[in-house]
C-alpha cells in the first residue's frame, strides 16, 4: 500500500504528525493516562472504546477492531486513496514530496477538490473586488455581516451571466466534465454546451471537515426563486452528511462540550459574529442521524432553535428525523445490577426564541446577552415533544387520552438516554393519569415492532479467531526488537497459516522500519492494520525472551526439515514414477533428513 512513497518519507511524515491533534478534529477525545480515549468514529458505541496512543503513533478500537497509523486514520474518516492521504499529511506536517511522484487517475478526486478551491477562489474576487460584486456588498451591509466576518466564510458572488464561471475554468485548465461532476455548470436546454449553475446569488461555500470546499450554497438577494439554490450532491458532496461552518466550529464545539444549530447560512454567520462559534447549519430544515453522531463525536449536548409559534411541531418533527428504530431491545431497561446500561448518551435541547424571530434576527435585535439567556432556559427536546403530544390531544376524553398515550409510547420507544427516557416516562404518565409502567411496557412492545433487524454479519474485531501460537509469536515479533533479530532470518510466511499474520510476518521481514508501527502504510489492508494495531497496544509483560528464543529456533527448524522432508519424498514418487537414475541420490537425502529430524527431537525433548 505504500503507493510509490519511500519507507523513509513516509516515517519522517508520521513521526511529523500528531495523531492526538489529528484524530481531535474528529472524536472528542479525553486523556487516559499516557494514551486518549473517545467514542469510536467508525461504529456506533455508547461506552468508549477507541483508543489513541501518540507515542507509537496509532489508533485501535476495542470495539470494532479497526486500526492502524495518521494515514489510516485519514483515509477511513475522509475516504481517501493512500495518495492523498499522504499528500494531506504531507501538507500538513511541512514535508515536500516528489514532484514526479504521480500515477494517472489516483488524483482524481484531487482534481475536483481543486475545481472548486478554484470556483471559490472566483466567485471570492467577483464579491470584494469587481464592480459587479458592489449590490453584494451592500446586501451583507444590510443583513449586518461585517466584512471580516464573510472573509472569514470565505463568501463570494456568483455574476449575473451564462458562463462568467465557466469561461474563467477552462482559462485554468479544467474541463467542462470536471465541472459537471461538481456541480457548478449545468448542461444547455437547447443546444450543445454548457452554463453556469449559480447567476446573481451571494455565495455560501460549504465545506468538509478538512476545511476543503465541497459545495455551495447560493442566496437570491431580491425576489428572485427559489431563495436557496444549494449544489446537488456530488462525489465529493453529501447533504446529510455534511454541516455548514463544522470545519471552523471544531474547536470551540469541543472546548464548550455542546454544539448550537441553526437552520440558515446567515443565521450561522450572525452567531459566530456575536461570539457563539460552537455554531453549525444543518444545511436545510432537516436535520439528519448523520450529522447528529458527527457532533456526537465532539460534544455531549446539542441545542437547537425554535420560534416559539411553531416550536411544538417542529420539536416533534425534530423527534422524528433524529430518533431511529436501533438493533437492540430497549436501550434505557435498567438491567439486572439496577443501573442503567448507557452512559454518554447525547443530550439534545431546544431554546425558544420569540414569535416571528430566527437566531439572526434576535441578535441583531436583543444582542448576544439575550441570547445566552434563550440558551441557559434550554429544555430537552424530547420533553417538549412528549408535552406537545400530550397537549395536542382532549385527554379528559378517552380517546384522546388514548391517543396521547401512543404517541407518548412511540416517542419513547426510540429513546436511548436512560435517565431522560426514565424521567420522560414518570412525568408523561403523571400528566395522563396512568400507571408508568403501563407506559414502559407499551414502549417496550412498540421498539420491538420497529426494531431493524441487525445485520447478518457484524464486523470482528482483530485479532478474532486467530490461532493463539500464532498470535503470540507475531506479537512477540512487533514488540521485542531482540526476538525479531533472532527469529526472522529463519522465519518464512509457511510458518503462520492465519493470512493476516503472514501480511505483518512478510511487512517485517521486507521492509526497513525503525519501529512495528511503521510498517502500517505496508499492510495491504484494513483487516492486517487493525491486527497490528491490536498487538501493538497489547503492551504484554514478555518473560526472559532467551529461552523462548532458543525454543521457537528448534520448532522452526523442526518444521523446515519436515517440509524438506515432504518436498524431497514427493520427488522420489515422482522419479520412481519416470524411472529418474537420480533415485538412489533422493532416497539417501531422505534418510538423512530423517536422521536429522530425529536427532531434533530427541533435542528438544530433554529438559533445558
Amino acid at each position: 500500500m505504500a503507493g510509490g512513497f519511500s519507507p523513509q518519507l513516509l516515517e519522517e511524515i508520521r513521526a511529523r504528525v500528531d495523531i492526538v491533534d489529528l484524530v481531535g478534529q474528529f472524536v472528542n477525545l479525553k486523556r487516559a493516562g499516557e494514551n486518549w480515549k473517545g467514542l469510536c468514529p467508525f461504529h456506533a458505541e455508547k461506552t468508549p472504546s477507541f483508543m489513541v496512543h501518540p507515542k507509537k503513533g496509532i489508533f485501535h478500537c476495542f470495539g470494532c477492531g479497526v486500526g492502524g497509523d495518521a494515514f489510516g486514520f485519514l483515509m477511513r474518516q475522509d475516504r481517501l486513496q493512500f495518495p492523498e492521504a499522504v499528500r494531506v499529511l504531507a501538507e500538513r506536517a511541512g514535508v515536500a514530496l516528489p514532484t514526479e511522484r504521480r500515477t494517472e487517475g489516483d488524483g482524481q478526486r484531487e482534481a475536483l477538490f481543486k475545481t472548486m478551491a478554484q470556483a471559490s477562489e472566483f466567485y471570492q474576487d467577483a464579491l470584494w473586488n469587481r464592480p459587479e460584486g458592489e449590490g453584494a456588498r451592500r446586501y451583507l451591509d444590510s443583513r449586518g455581516i461585517a466584512p471580516e466576518m464573510a472573509r472569514r466564510f470565505v463568501l463570494g458572488y456568483a455574476p449575473e451571466g451564462w458562463d462568467h464561471l465557466l469561461g474563467f475554468m477552462k482559462g485554468r485548465g479544467v474541463t467542462e466534465e470536471q465541472l459537471v461532476q461538481v456541480g457548478l455548470v449545468l448542461p444547455r436546454q437547447t443546444g450543445s454546451g454548457f452554463y453556469d449553475r449559480f447567476r446573481g446569488r451571494l455565495l455560501f461555500p460549504i465545506k468538509d471537515g478538512q476545511g476543503r470546499v465541497v459545495a455551495f450554497g447560493g442566496r437570491a438577494m431580491g425576489t428572485e426563486d427559489p431563495k436557496y439554490l444549494n449544489s446537488p450532491e456530488t462525489p465529493l458532496y453529501v447533504k446529510g452528511q455534511t454541516l455548514y461552518a463544522f470545519d471552523l466550529a471544531k474547536p470551540q464545539i469541543r472546548e464548550k462540550n455542546r454544539a448550537l444549530v441553526v437552520e440558515g447560512y446567515v443565521d450561522c454567520l450572525m452567531a459566530h459574529q456575536h461570539g457563539f462559534t460552537e455554531t453549525v447549519a444543518a444545511l436545510g430544515t432537516a436535520f439528519t442521524a448523520s450529522q447528529l453522531g458527527l457532533l456526537r463525536r465532539y460534544c455531549d449536548e446539542v441545542i437547537t432553535f425554535f420560534d416559539a409559534d411553531a416550536a411544538g411541531k417542529k420539536a416533534t418533527q425534530r423527534v422524528e428525523e433524529l430518533l431511529e428504530p436501533g438493533t437492540q431491545g430497549l436501550a434505557w431497561a435498567v438491567n439486572r445490577t439496577g443501573t442503567f446500561g448507557d452512559g454518554s448518551a447525547l443530550r439534545l435541547k431546544v431554546a425558544l426564541l420569540p414569535s416571528g424571530h430566527d437566531p439572526d434576527s434576535f441578535l441583531r435585535k436583543e444582542g448576544a446577552q439575550a441570547f445566552t439567556q434563550r440558551i441557559g432556559e434550554a429544555r430537552s427536546l424530547l420533553a417538549y415533544a412528549v408535552e406537545t403530544a400530550i397537549g395536542e390531544e382532549n385527554t379528559t376524553a378517552p380517546r384522546g387520552k388514548a391517543t396521547a398515550f401512543a404517541r407518548v409510547a412511540l416517542i419513547l420507544a426510540k429513546v436511548t438516554d436512560s435517565q431522560e427516557a426514565t424521567e420522560l416516562a414518570r412525568d408523561a404518565a403523571l400528566k395522563l393519569g396512568v400507571d408508568p409502567t403501563q407506559l414502559w411496557i407499551e414502549a417496550q412492545r412498540l421498539q420491538g415492532a420497529l426494531r431493524k433487524p441487525a445485520p447478518a454479519t457484524a464486523p470482528a474485531p482483530a485479532g478474532v479467531n486467530l490461532p493463539s501460537a500464532e498470535r503470540d509469536l507475531v506479537s512477540l515479533l512487533v514488540q521485542n526488537p531482540d526476538v525479531r533479530a533472532a527469529l526472522l532470518p529463519v522465519l518464512v510466511e509457511e510458518d503462520l497459516a492465519h493470512p493476516a499474520l503472514r501480511a505483518i510476518l512478510a511487512a517485517l521481514k521486507t521492509v526497513t522500519a525503525e519501529s512495528p508501527e511503521a510498517l502500517m502504510p505496508h499492510l495491504p489492508g484494513d483487516t492486517e492494520r487493525g491486527l497490528l494495531a491490536a498487538l501493538l497496544v497489547e503492551e504484554r509483560a514478555w518473560p526472559d525472551t532467551t529461552p523462548l528464543i532458543a525454543e521457537y529456533l528448534k520448532r522452526f527448524e523442526m518444521r523446515r526439515r519436515a517440509r524438506q522432508i515432504r518436498q524431497v519424498s514427493q520427488a522420489i514418487a515422482q522419479a520412481q514414477a519416470s524411472g529418474d537414475p537420480a533415485l538412489p541420490q533422493l532416497q539417501a537425502q531422505l534418510s538423512d533428513l530423517q536422521r536429522q529430524a530425529e536427532e531434533l527431537r530427541e533435542l528438544a525433548a530433554r529438559p533445558n
